[in-house]
C-alpha cells in the first residue's frame, strides 16, 4: 500500500538532531489548490481593479468633454446672439448712410434644431470618437457663423468706403467762413464805395480788427499767394471736387504756394492792403469755376452779423 503521507526533514544546524514533519497527501494537496486559487483570485481582482481605475479615467475624461463641448455649445450660441446684434447694426447703419439695407451676399441662416433622443451609448461613443451628430452640428454651426462674418465685414467695408467718400467731399466743402466779424457788403448787387454806381459783388466783406486771424474754410491746396492788383495780398486755394475759395485785402499771408491746409488753419490776417476802405477780407467761393455766394455753403455763421444794408441771404 502506497504511503499516504510525506515525510519532511528539518535540520536546524549542523550539530543538531534532524526533526521530521510527516505531511498528509491530502493536505500537501489542498495547500497546493489553495495557493493556486488565491494567486488566480489575487490576479482576476488585480486585473478588476486595473480596469475600473481605467473606466473611471475614461469616464472622469468624457465627463470633462460633455463639460467642455457643453461650454462650447453655449459659447456659439453667445457669438450666434452677439452677430444678431452687430446684423440689426449693420442694417440701421445702411439705412443711415442711404445704402440698400441688403448685403451684397444673402446671409446663410445659422444652423438650428430642436431636442433629439440620443442614447447613452451614442452619446459616449460620439465623444469618445469626436465624430457623431453633436460634432456636425458643432462644425455646421461655425460655417455659417464664418460665413455670417465674413458678409457682415464685407458690408462695414462697403459702409466704411462710402463714409470716407462722404468725409472727403465734406472736408472739400467751406462749411465756415474766414473769420467772425461785420459782413459789411455781401454777394451780388450793391452800390460801390468808391464810385457810387450799382456793381455786381462777387463775394463778402467781412470787418474785422487789424490783425486778426483768417481761417482756410475747407481742407485743400495753395494753388496762390501774393500780391493781386486790387485785392493787394491774396491767398486762393483749390479745395477739389470743384471747390475752391478766395481771401484778399490782407496785411500779410502766413501760407505759400502748394502747401496743404485744413479747415481752421490760419492762412493770413486781416488787412488793408490793395484798394479798400478799411480793415476786412474779401472772400469767394468759387464752384467749378462759378464764383457762388459763399452763404450756400457756410453752416457755421456764428460770431458772425451782417450790417444794416446787408441781407443774410443775398442773392442765394
Amino acid at each position: 500500500m502506497a504511503k499516504q503521507f510525506f515525510t519532511v526533514l528539518v535540520l536546524p544546524d549542523a550539530t543538531s538532531h534532524p526533526k521530521k514533519f510527516h505531511i498528509s497527501k491530502t493536505v500537501l494537496t489542498v495547500f497546493a489548490v489553495g495557493s493556486v486559487l488565491s494567486l488566480v483570485m489575487l490576479f482576476f481582482f488585480l486585473y478588476q481593479y486595473i480596469g475600473q481605475n481605467v473606466q473611471l479615467l475614461e469616464l472622469r475624461k468624457l465627463r470633462r468633454e460633455v463639460v467642455d463641448r457643453t461650454a462650447l455649445s453655449e459659447k456659439l450660441k453667445q457669438v450666434q446672439s452677439d452677430l444678431a446684434r452687430v446684423r440689426d447694426l449693420d442694417r440701421q447703419v445702411r439705412g443711415a448712410v442711404g445704402l440698400d439695407k441688403t448685403p451684397a451676399e444673402p446671409v446663410p441662416a445659422l444652423a438650428q434644431g430642436g431636442d433629439d433622443t440620443v442614447s447613452r451609448t451614442a452619446l459616449v461613443t460620439a465623444l469618445r470618437k469626436r465624430t457623431g451628430q453633436y460634432t456636425e452640428w458643432v462644425n455646421r454651426d461655425l460655417t455659417a457663423l464664418g460665413q455670417e462674418v465674413t458678409s457682415r465685414e464685407k458690408s462695414l467695408r462697403e459702409v466704411k468706403t462710402y463714409l470716407d467718400e462722404r468725409a472727403a467731399v465734406l472736408s472739400s466743402l467751406p462749411t465756415i467762413l474766414p473769420v467772425r466779424g461785420l459782413i459789411t457788403a455781401g454777394f451780388g448787387n450793391r452800390t460801390s464805395p468808391f464810385t457810387g454806381k450799382r456793381e455786381f459783388h462777387e463775394g463778402l466783406d467781412i470787418a474785422a480788427p487789424y490783425g486778426t486771424p483768417i481761417v482756410a474754410t475747407a481742407d485743400g491746396v495753395v494753388t496762390f499767394a501774393g500780391p493781386l492788383v486790387a485785392y493787394g495780398n491774396v491767398v486762393f486755394i483749390d479745395h477739389g471736387r470743384g471747390f475752391a475759395t478766395f481771401y484778399g485785402h490782407n496785411s500779410s499771408n502766413r501760407v505759400r504756394e502748394g502747401q496743404r491746409v485744413h479747415r481752421g488753419d490760419i492762412i493770413a490776417y486781416i488787412g488793408t492792403s490793395g484798394r479798400t476802405t478799411g480793415p476786412h477780407v474779401h472772400y469767394e467761393v468759387h464752384v467749378k469755376g462759378v464764383i457762388t455766394n459763399p452763404l450756400k455753403y457756410a453752416i457755421d455763421t456764428s460770431g458772425v452779423t451782417f450790417a444794416n444794408d446787408v441781407q443774410p441771404d443775398n442773392a442765394s
